[in-house]
């Protein structure tokens, strides 16, 4: 009988399940599938996710998941293998893509899955396929909800790792402007991550006429045209709004986030954020709506959270929208919240610190990887 349900090494007797292998034999450790490569946010999630491994010195073995045309982080590239080889494994994808990673994975091991996804529940039709895999892991406490609201398989917490500076970020204000940066990707969904709904709170904090305020908007990703045509004559109406509209090397990205004062994010859902939780670590002011992945770490003592209305999610928004909701930020609010970090900055001083100890606490590479150590270990 033929096994094509993993990329096993010629050794192995296949299928393993019938000659006595599975689950048998394999060494402790980690097997990460993902898209190891690839300069989307699930690959840095990846990425993030094998550093904790080796904090915690976890073997691991990296198998990538090649995206085409996406393929330009090479930070893990001498480590990728074409199989693995320990009694777990573990993948890191959105929820859409658990039919294709389940079909490839291995009955010989214990298959985990690193679960993404932005809304609270999924469509009906979509809970079969959770069967494909033996438990999952949630980054958030928003998609763990979820995960336990419409599967039966084990779900466990494991919040997504972020890089840390080793201390605890200096937090103050350059001579120039108060720079305020919102990022997005245009292949994850415009209506989801709302950047016009950042460029409206803007301009309503501050009326032309304020001169010391600069509004960076950086997108990547190809996404339609109107979308980004809509966006460039946003940008093209007022000298004080800045875009940088293509894919940028990972270290200017974080000296990017680095000059920045204010970082905005007023997604309509995020199923973490890791523009925001980056920024937090920087000792940067998060100004990021109420709803989703980031209020386990954007609250009212680490950041500026923006009050919401719910509201259905369109047909044609997002993929599963089927009676499912999420957030209508409320852009005055939001106006107000950066008005009032911009009349006091000293305000933000002690929220980045304690935000700081927060990430420390639950999402360090040493913490996540303590975490991922006790879930295997018993």
């Amino acid at each position: 009988m033929r096994c094509n349900r993993a990329n096993c090494p010629d050794s192995i007797s296949k299928p393993c399940w019938l000659h006595g292998a599975a689950g048998g034999g394999r060494p402790f450790g980690v097997d990460l599938f993902g898209y190891l490569l690839s300069e989307i946010g699930l690959g840095e999630a990846a990425r993030l996710l094998v550093g904790a491994l080796d904090a915690a010195a976890i073997p691991n073995r990296l198998i990538n998941f090649p995206l085409v045309g996406r393929q330009a982080e090479s930070l893990l590239a001498r480590r990728i293998v074409d199989h693995g080889g320990h009694a777990l494994a573990l993948t890191v994808s959105g929820a859409m893509d658990i039919p294709a990673f389940a079909s490839r994975a291995c009955r010989g091991q214990e298959n985990i899955h690193y679960t993404y996804w932005e809304l609270p529940s999924v469509p009906g039709g979509w809970r079969q396929m959770f069967d494909g895999f033996d438990s999952y892991w949630a980054p958030t406490t928003f998609v763990r909800d979820m995960l336990m609201s419409v599967q039966k398989r084990p779900v466990h917490l494991v919040p997504q790792p972020v890089l840390l500076p080793a201390a605890p970020p200096a937090v103050s204000r350059s001579g120039g402007p108060l720079r305020v940066l919102t990022l997005f990707d245009y292949d994850s969904y415009l209506v989801r991550k709302n950047p016009h709904g950042a460029v409206a709170a803007f301009l309503a904090a501050f009326p032309v006429g304020t001169e010391d305020v600069e509004l960076v908007i950086k997108a990547r990703g190809r996404g339609p045209s109107n979308g980004r045509d809509t966006i460039s004559r946003l940008a093209k109406r007022d000298r004080r709004v800045r875009l940088i509209d293509r894919t940028i090397p990972r270290n200017e990205l974080d000296a990017l986030t680095e000059s920045c004062d204010v970082f905005m994010s007023l997604h309509r859902s995020e199923g973490f954020s890791l523009g925001c939780a980056e920024a937090l670590a920087l000792g940067k002011a998060v100004v990021a709506t109420d709803f989703g992945g980031t209020r386990d770490f954007v609250t009212q003592e680490t950041g500026f959270p923006v009050r919401f209305q719910p509201v259905l999610v369109g047909a044609d928004d997002y993929p599963g929208a089927e009676g499912s909701h999420w957030a209508e930020p409320d852009i005055e609010h939001a106006a107000a919240t950066l008005r009032s970090i911009y009349d006091d900055p000293s305000s933000v001083a002690p929220k980045a610190r304690a935000g700081y100890a927060l990430l420390k606490r639950n999402n360090s590479l040493q913490a996540v990887g303590a975490r991922i150590r006790d879930l295997i270990d018993g």
